[in-house]
């Protein structure tokens, strides 16, 4: 059976190893990566089906397809319940056989590809990814670290354009719920008389124009997180029964009686303060207190000066690495970005981050690629924060001229007279900003 095997599939490409013991596949399994397996439930010293549960401890992605006689489907049948992907009946078609193989490697490599996506998403939003080592984002990291294993809704408050969906997402695949949907919605560009049936779904008939059963929003987050930004522009009737649904871990389907049991757990952001809404008679205090149970504060850009120099590199990075152009902030450039004051905070120096990359036309960027109210004179802008600004521009001065420094003498092996040559400096303005930072050298 196994040179039948070898014969056709090596035709296609395939490279294939046989066993004809279950110890001889134990023993491969242990020392090889495969992608697929094709094992007989029949085996001269055991049963296929404990090769399949050996498998499966080695590698739980392992594609596995068994092969078996008339008698025994319904071993066959109690093995895909163990995780075999399908099964082929003796006596053997060959194109069955080509065709199953080639299906189950086409889902092996789908899972793969998955599984890879799911880890390049969970990496993107690691605690890490998410920029900040100001003081002010110290709360916002340890709330995060501790509330991303539980259950718990979680309130994400903070001024547009902080990061709050970044917050939610970090939540989410940071937590065991990682492997199941994240759903976003914003409460501020549904239609009110939509929201009922966008969260909750519908059965057929249940309004006019009906025509089929729509699942909602929390039927498609089942298992996962569901994060509601803008929650308070819910109307009051959908307030209602989102505190039900939250009490009761059910929801009701508009047009049905029938309960439906959901697994979900609920992340919801706002830009102004729900405590303010609940005092002016907008958001309903019952179900305040059910979403605040672990609310997270998010800083304004302004509180957090020290992180503009961070994330303005970082998204100078992306833009490289998504075949952009490779581009620095001049000192003059860095310190008009910390002077702003941010209204639409972190996407706001985004933007400011990608239009100054689109438009300059050399290698540093200057003030003159930066938009004219970061240009205007200082007094004329608002100032908020506490920051000492002249301390921190100092600090970034001398990371920037340490760094050229560096660069030059590495450029001149170590020469000084050649590495000044090359900073367009004299030797000795050199010597001193050397002996300034700590920097050794040769002559």
């Amino acid at each position: 059976m196994i040179g039948l095997f070898r014969s056709l599939l090596e035709k296609d490409g395939y490279v294939v190893a046989g066993a004809e013991t279950g110890a001889e596949a134990r023993l491969q399994l242990e020392r090889s990566h495969f992608d697929l397996m094709v094992c007989d439930l029949a085996l001269p010293d055991t049963n296929g089906i404990e090769v399949l549960r050996h498998a499966h401890e080695l590698d739980p992605d392992l594609m596995v397809v068994m092969i078996t006689g008339f008698g025994t489907i319904e071993s066959a049948v109690e093995a895909m319940k163990l995780g075999a992907r399908d099964y082929i009946t003796k006596p053997f078609q060959r194109n069955e056989i080509k065709l199953t193989i080639a299906k189950a490697l086409e889902e092996a490599e789908l899972r793969r590809e998955l599984k890879r996506l799911r880890e390049e998403v969970g990496g993107r939003y690691r605690f890490d990814a998410i920029i900040g080592k100001s003081k002010a984002m110290e709360p916002v990291f340890d709330l995060i670290r501790r509330v991303a294993p539980a259950s718990t809704t979680v309130l994400i408050e903070g001024e547009s354009g902080t990061g709050k969906e970044l917050v939610a997402k970090a939540i989410h695949y940071n937590s065991s719920r990682k492997n199941h949907s994240f759903v976003a919605v914003d409460c501020g560009v549904i239609p009110e008389t939509l929201m009922e049936s966008e969260l909750f779904g519908h059965v057929r008939g249940a309004f006019t124009g009906a025509d089929t059963t729509k699942r909602g929003l929390f039927s498609e987050a089942s298992g996962g997180t569901l994060f509601l930004d803008e929650i308070g522009n819910l109307p009051a009737q959908i307030q209602n029964k989102l505190l039900r649904v939250l009490q009761e871990r059910e929801i009701r389907p508009l047009g049905s009686n029938t309960p439906i049991k959901v697994d979900v757990r609920v992340v919801v952001a706002t830009n102004t303060p729900l405590k303010q809404l609940v005092d002016q008679g907008s958001f309903r205090e019952d179900l305040y207190y059910r979403v605040a149970v672990l609310p997270i504060h998010l800083p304004p850009l302004r509180e957090r000066r020290e992180d503009i120099p961070l994330l303005a590199d970082h998204f100078l990075r992306k833009l490289e690495s998504a075949g952009g152009a490779r581009r620095t902030l001049s000192s003059a450039a860095l310190r008009l970005l910390l002077e702003f004051s941010w209204p639409g905070n972190v996407r706001e120096l985004e933007n400011v981050i990608e239009r100054a990359v689109l438009v300059c036309d050399g290698d540093e960027i200057q003030p003159r690629h930066l938009p004219p109210e970061l240009r205007a004179p200082v007094a004329k802008r608002p100032r908020q924060g506490d920051l000492d600004l002249k301390q921190l521009r100092a600090d970034q001065l001398r990371q920037s001229e340490t760094q050229a420094i560096l660069s030059a003498l590495a450029k001149a092996k170590g020469n000084r007279s050649e590495a000044a040559r090359i900073l367009k400096i004299s030797r000795g303005s050199l010597y001193n900003k050397m002996q300034e930072y700590g920097i050794g050298g040769n002559d």
